[in-house]
């Protein structure tokens, strides 16, 4: 090594030789010290901010999935409270100053509280659907209808099954769903500030939901007083059940073992016979709150934990989601295809007078009074 040095330091040749290889080595060392030493972390937003939340969730049951969030220097409390005690509190809240930061809402909530609110999340949806039970299907060879037509012969077929056996979930004065129903039947959204072909519109849609329990129409069902449609459904008395989503719970509750099917309900065709009554649900900043902390917390929930809860909790999430299993995925789509969430309609004047306005079908004096309060509502 010694003598190495030695020429080194006379050997001019072995100097630019030794040079060229020690300036190789530093060209080299900064070329790759990005590839070889670790990544420096980036640096997470701090927010400093302890938020409230209003949702029809235990906080308990919803940690799991907000619990991550506090790296970003954010503490939060949940208050559950369905979206009837959300509607009745929050104007009160404004008031007091106690109000959340971020609350829960449907679509008809959203539009009542516009005002307050800043921009909307959509995170979940739901829609009326068809459940078929199946056994009864394979047993009798029965396709499930998809247009208005074929929904008739599926009935006369169902009609001679069994005496004690119903075919289709509508008509029934004790429906849970009728509200809905006649949403669907005919689209209201059409032309509805023309008093004439609103009306003539919602007369066609009430005369199609009143055939179901009509003896004499091809679409008879079953008469009044038979119960409730969700419970026949769970019990197997009742073929086809059409209800929202979120009724599969307690379907299943009522009866575990049952063997259904999810489809589209059967006016879903090309093109559309009819718009379906859509549900969705946002989370929203107030905008009396911390906005830019509430929006964050908003938009990290929806990329990172949206998916996760839906599937959790059995709920479909609102999006552009390519892999959810094909029962929500028939929710999404008639959601995104059919759906109509009819913000422009006072549901709450129609859904109030429904059953005045079905009693009084035969005294047109009182009738029409009612589908005038409908009507000047809009």
């Amino acid at each position: 090594m010694s003598d190495f040095i030695e020429r080194l330091k006379t050997d001019r040749m072995a100097q630019i030789i030794v040079a060229g290889l020690i300036l190789m080595i530093i060209i080299f060392f900064y070329i790759f010290r990005g590839v070889f030493s670790p990544e420096k972390k980036s640096k997470l937003p701090c927010y400093q901010a302890s938020l409230k939340i209003w949702l029809p969730f235990a906080e308990s049951d919803v940690y799991p999935y907000f619990s991550e969030v506090s790296k970003y220097c954010l503490q939060y409390k949940i208050e559950k409270k369905s979206l009837d005690e959300i509607d009745r509190e929050l104007p009160l809240s404004l008031a007091s100053g106690d109000f959340p930061d971020i609350v829960y809402l449907d679509n008809d909530l959203l539009k009542k509280y516009e005002q307050i609110l800043a921009t909307p999340t959509p995170i979940l949806v739901d829609t009326l659907i068809a459940y078929y039970n199946q056994d009864v299907l394979n047993f009798l060879n029965l396709e499930k209808p998809k247009t208005f037509a074929e929904l008739k012969t599926f009935i006369q077929k169902l009609n001679n099954y069994r005496s004690d056996f119903y075919s289709v979930g509508l008509g029934t004065k004790e429906i849970r769903n009728r509200k809905e129903i006649i949403l669907t039947l005919y689209s209201l959204n059409e032309d509805y500030k023309n008093k004439q072909r609103f009306i003539n519109n919602f007369m066609k849609a009430l005369d199609n939901y009143l055939q179901f329990s009509n003896l004499q129409s091809e679409f008879y069902s079953y008469s009044e007083g038979v119960g409730d449609d969700l419970n026949n459904f769970a019990q197997e008395k009742l073929a086809l059940y059409i209800g929202f989503y979120q009724d599969k719970k307690e379907i299943l509750e009522n009866n575990p073992r049952l063997n259904f099917s999810i489809d589209y309900f059967p006016l879903n065709v090309f093109p559309p016979k009819a718009k379906i009554y859509t549900k969705a649900y946002y989370l929203v900043p107030v905008k009396k709150a911390n906005l830019k902390a509430s929006q964050f917390f908003i938009d990290w929930f929806y990329n990172r934990q949206l998916l996760n809860f839906s599937k959790d909790f059995d709920l479909v999430p609102f999006g552009n989601f390519q892999d959810l299993p094909t029962e929500k995925m028939i929710v999404l789509s008639s959601a995104k295809n059919f759906g109509e969430t009819f913000d422009f309609l006072n549901k709450k004047i129609l859904f109030d007078n429904l059953d005045r306005l079905l009693e009084s079908k035969k005294d047109e004096r009182e009738f029409n009074k009612i589908i005038n309060e409908i009507y000047y509502s809009l």
